[in-house]
């Protein structure tokens, strides 16, 4: 029998070699300057950005962590840098008609300046106006005027019924006459300041317009802000009169203190916040709104730069993502209030003018929501036609290592930490491997890592020492994991206290322990698992326990078609097959999925078919195909890891320990503890590549291949089963 070769423990954990590194602390390294690990999304970003074709909008994808924001942020800081800010733009009253007011577009920082300029326009009209009709040559053409109707009506007097006649008249011709001599007045108070500023704005056109109709409609409806007291015959003007509301600039976009194009992050992407929102007023249990109050959206504070919206966000609020889609298609911001159905009172509506729209939107989000949009959404891929995939490896190459240590040094320096020594950052590249389960590679979820270097900080500070070395990463890793391990150290105890059955020691016919992962949340652990088969003469029926009570996923019951195939078409596969076969999860009560255990379920199976035992002191885990062949598996580490801990809290044997595909080896980044119980022989790593080494190792007995007549060798283990099978079929027959 050819024995299983267990791997030397030096293939356990990749570590990082520190001789190659040439600095003693952080403070040695200079920061990272660009950006790490991400090529392929930079140069997307770049593309997205510098084409200006409609529909070269961005969808950044990806898992969290990994940095997409802040790299968006900093390329588009560096392109946008080379850019002038876009323009202010402002809603001012349209004379004509009121419910649609009229956009005005100006060079950034134009639109304070002309909001300021009409604010001192309408102060200063006021008290021109008032210092000229409280002037004694105002008066006196006042006076005069009335003296002379006064005379008028006093030379009628005397006829009763000519005074009846004309009085009225006369006094409707002199207020005829104090109007135009008013409006006279406030031509001469308004029409110098209308000019100066038709001057100061005359590359505007549109503003100049405006302009005319501020005059025409103040030189028209003086009376409606000056009031006169009747006992006083004082003339009064208030800046809070409503009716100048009217003459006010409502600057929607203010952009004077911006050096470049704008970068906006909507954190809350509702129709409101995204498109505008009108705001009204209550009077008289009426909703009334005007142009001063639309409040503008992040497009609007967008237009002319970037727009960074997370799609979770937008895609809950369907409005908003609707209307965000008819914008960039039109390329303008059409504001179109949104019905409250909730509220009865039915507010009076604005139709704002259309503004042009020139923006890049940026979507982040995660692959799986990609793909969707991409099959759901028609408009999608018309309007976000630059994917931009972030990588969350890279390779651990020796350049890509020491670009590594410069990143954590840029995050210590960033945030203003302890120095970390060599051995310290060593330890940090070592858990970048096991992020990614792959001892060739990196992981570039950089969240991860700054908050395990801020954690390790956090340690070494708490223990009052001024340089952060390996045992504080340590330390913070296994708080880390004690923050989060409730679940896993529960199954645990039961195991130890023997609610749940796994065997660790001795050997059970029909009877393996296969591993899986569990997740709770963030956190993911092994989690050993019992599998029983059991066999008998039948019609060739697999029983999948944990299947037929709809308590397992796709995957799973993949899994157990293909060992049901499996049997029948490897042994006594010429004749009927007269077998029923049945296999459970034990003690799972939870939903099941994945092919994980397929090798495990295979082998119980071929134990109970061949009545030979199976050593309890191994865990497998492996899938399998139709020829045999063991495929690889996600989750290594934790599932060994899982076993391991089972095996320790009942006592190490010697004996015990892990069946692996061979592929996984690569995998392999396993705690320190399991690393020093292989090396002690304490605890052993088996890897395989076909199922004929996995049943060999697991009971003992060669499992046999068939010669040139396609026999199986005698008392090899397929010898015995595939002899129990043909006494099923003449049995049955």
């Amino acid at each position: 029998m050819t024995k299983l070769k267990a791997l030397n423990y030096k293939c356990l954990r990749l570590t990082t070699s520190v001789p190659q590194f040439t600095f003693k602390t952080t403070k040695d390294i200079k920061t990272l300057t660009g950006f790490f690990g991400q090529d392929r999304a930079i140069e997307a970003i770049k593309f997205g950005i510098g084409i200006k074709s409609d529909g070269y909008n961005l969808f950044a994808m990806g898992p969290l962590g990994t940095g997409k924001r802040s790299l968006i942020k900093n390329i588009l800081k560096s392109i946008a840098g080379k850019t002038k800010p876009p323009s202010d733009w402002c809603y001012v009253h349209n004379f004509r008609v009121p419910e649609k007011p009229i956009a005005l577009r100006l060079v950034a920082g134009d639109g304070y300046k002309f909001q300021q300029d009409m604010k001192s326009f309408v102060s200063e009209m006021g008290i021109n106006i008032l210092t000229i009709l409280e002037s004694d040559h105002y008066r006196a053409k006042l006076t005069q005027i009335s003296k002379y109707y006064d005379r008028k009506r006093k030379s009628i007097s005397s006829n009763n019924a000519l005074y009846i006649d004309k009085t009225p008249k006369l006094y409707k011709l002199q207020h005829i006459k104090e109007t135009k001599l008013q409006r006279k007045v406030v031509i001469s108070a308004v029409k110098p300041s209308i000019k100066k500023l038709k001057r100061r704005y005359a590359k505007y056109k549109s503003v100049v317009n405006y302009l005319t109709a501020v005059y025409n409609d103040i030189v028209k409806h003086v009376a409606d802000f000056i009031n006169q007291d009747e006992k006083t015959n004082l003339f009064s003007f208030s800046l809070e009169n409503p009716v100048l509301t009217k003459y006010k600039i409502n600057l929607i976009v203010d952009n004077r203190k911006l050096k470049s194009v704008p970068i906006i992050f909507e954190e809350s992407p509702t129709y409101s916040n995204l498109i505008c929102r009108i705001e009204h007023d209550t009077i008289l249990g009426g909703l009334i709104t005007n142009f001063g109050l639309i409040k503008p959206g992040s497009l609007h504070r967008a237009n002319g730069g970037y727009l960074i919206i997370e799609v979770r966000k937008i895609l809950n609020n369907p409005e908003a993502w609707e209307a965000l889609k008819s914008s960039l298609y039109a390329r303008k911001i059409d504001i179109k209030p949104v019905e409250d159905h909730a509220n009865y009172i039915k507010p009076i509506s604005l139709e704002p003018m259309q503004i042009p729209l020139n923006v890049k939107v940026i979507l982040t989000g995660d692959r799986r929501t990609y793909y969707d949009l991409c099959e759901t959404d028609p408009d999608f891929l018309e309007l976000f036609k630059v994917p931009v995939d972030f990588d969350e490896e890279i390779k651990r190459t020796r350049s890509n290592i020491q670009l590594y240590a410069k990143l954590i040094a840029t995050v210590i320096k960033r945030n203003d930490l302890l120095p970390f020594n060599v051995r310290a950052v060593a330890e940090i590249i070592d858990y970048g491997s096991r992020l990614v389960e792959d001892n060739s590679k990196l992981s570039t979820r950089i969240r991860d890592i700054e908050d395990l270097i801020l954690e390790s900080h956090y340690w070494a500070k708490s223990m009052h020492t001024r340089l952060v070395n390996s045992a504080h990463v340590k330390l913070a890793m296994n708080k880390q994991e004690y923050r989060m391990n409730r679940s896993s150290q529960l199954y645990l105890e039961d195991i130890k206290r023997k609610f749940i059955i796994i065997n660790t020691t001795g050997k059970a016919i029909g009877q393996v322990n296969c591993l899986s992962v569990r997740r709770v949340g963030d956190y993911a652990f092994g989690h050993p698992t019992r599998v029983t088969a059991r066999v008998y003469q039948g019609k060739g029926k697999f029983i999948d326990i944990q299947r037929d009570i709809k308590m397992a996923g796709p995957l799973h019951s993949k899994a157990g078609m293909i060992i049901s195939n499996f049997l029948a078409s490897y042994f006594n596969h010429e004749q009927p097959f007269n077998l029923t076969a049945s296999i459970a999860f034990e003690q799972i009560y939870v939903w099941t999925d994945g092919d994980s255990a397929s090798v495990g379920e295979l082998c119980a199976l071929l134990s109970a078919l061949a009545n030979v035992p199976i050593y309890q002191n191994l865990a497998i885990t492996g899938s399998i195909d139709q020829y045999g062949v063991v495929q690889a598996i996600g989750g290594v580490n934790e599932k060994i890891e899982g076993f391991f801990d089972v095996c320790k809290a009942k006592g190490l044997s010697g004996h015990q320990g892990v069946i692996i595909p061979a592929v996984n080896i690569k995998n392999l980044m396993l705690r320190e503890d399991i690393v020093e119980a292989a090396k002690n022989k304490q605890f052993f790593i088996y890897p395989i590549n076909t199922l004929e080494e996995a049943i060999t190792h697991l009971t003992g007995i060669e499992a046999g291949k068939r010669n040139k007549k396609g026999l199986f060798p005698k008392h090899s283990l397929f010898e015995l089963i595939e002899a129990r099978l043909q006494k099923f079929t003449k049995t049955a027959s």
